[in-house]
């Protein structure tokens, strides 16, 4: 019996080192896949909150763009009109006299 107890014994041992050398080995894996998926996640929402913003700067450029385009061609036709009525007054003015 002495030496069934400790067989016994032994082979637990070796059966709880082998059970904890395995939970060591996966523990790191386990973690190491985690911090993937995690890193993995917050890249891509790094990558669509980017694509969104360059989207919005674009779009914000473009308009101001368009925006300064159409100020100048308003300027533009009022100085023509502006110039036509001077020079419509200075030719009738011309004719006048």
């Amino acid at each position: 019996m002495n030496k069934l107890t400790k067989v016994s014994l032994i082979a637990s041992l070796l059966v709880g080192a082998s059970f904890s050398a395995t939970a060591d080995d996966f523990i790191p894996t386990n973690i190491s896949a985690t911090l993937e998926r995690n890193i993995s996640a917050q890249m891509q929402e790094m990558m669509t909150v980017a694509q969104r913003e360059l989207s919005l700067s674009v779009q914000a450029q473009l308009s101001e763009s368009l925006f300064d385009s159409s100020v100048e061609q308003q300027a533009l036709s009022v100085a023509e009109a502006s110039n036509q009525n001077d020079e419509t007054v200075i030719t009738s003015a011309m004719v006048k006299e």
